[in-house]
């Protein structure tokens, strides 16, 4: 039998009460189950929607649709990890490196200006978090309209990661910077590692706008298949 839009919907809401919350993760397992649920109600015509789709539920063992989940979310990260080193590729033979690396000179020409040798490198991290918040707020209505789909919140998992060297850089700067007084970061390999990491973090600025972008794209088009 041929499943209505109205059964279609019912499903959804009851993959929905399962736990699984984005949008395209319900249609990606209503994929797999509505062909169940439509041979489970040829085959006893007297099952409702309700019990072939606990049938079906039950078919798929203790651990549910979770399965189905993971591995659709896991499909999104390796296709963003994807986006992400082709945009990489794409910046390092871009003039916008040349951007990166004027900033990070000009801090350095103006480290006399800062208290330590090394407090150009304090007024990288502080410029960073202006950067960021404002990225954040460029974002952030796009990201209220696209946060209940997998294909769009994914993209989360590299802020998760920049917030997290953001914070090792900070903590480490500031240990380092109390142990070394007036060593410069020609002079130390620690600090100097800070620098490379943060001018990596630099470029990050602007590669993940692009990863964003190219995520929202997918994700419109998975808004237009299922609406």
């Amino acid at each position: 039998m041929k499943l209505s839009k109205a059964q279609i919907k019912q499903l959804r809401d009851l993959i929905s009460y399962k736990g699984h919350v984005y949008i395209d993760v319900q249609y990606e397992i209503l994929d797999h189950v509505a062909c169940k649920v439509e041979a489970f109600m040829e085959e006893k015509p007297s099952l409702s929607l309700d019990q072939a789709f606990r049938e079906v539920f039950a078919s798929f063992g203790h651990k549910g649709f979770n399965e189905l989940d993971a591995s659709y979310q896991k499909m999104i990260a390796k296709r963003h990890w994807r986006y992400f080193w082709e945009e990489l590729k794409l910046f390092l033979f871009s003039f916008k490196v040349l951007l990166v690396l004027g900033v990070f000179t000009l801090f350095y020409n103006l480290r006399f200006a800062f208290e330590s040798t090394n407090g150009w490198i304090g007024g990288l991290l502080m410029l960073f978090i202006c950067f960021v918040v404002l990225l954040a707020g460029i974002h952030w209505k796009k990201l209220k309209k696209y946060r209940k789909y997998a294909s769009f919140n994914t993209t989360g998992n590299f802020f998760a990661i920049v917030s997290f060297v953001y914070q090792l850089c900070s903590f480490s700067y500031i240990m380092l910077n109390n142990c070394l007084k007036n060593e410069t970061i020609w002079s130390n390999y620690g600090v100097l590692a800070i620098t490379g990491v943060l001018m990596l973090m630099y470029c990050c600025l602007f590669i993940l706008p692009k990863v964003f972008e190219r995520s929202q794209a997918d994700t419109e088009e998975l808004i237009k298949l299922y609406n």
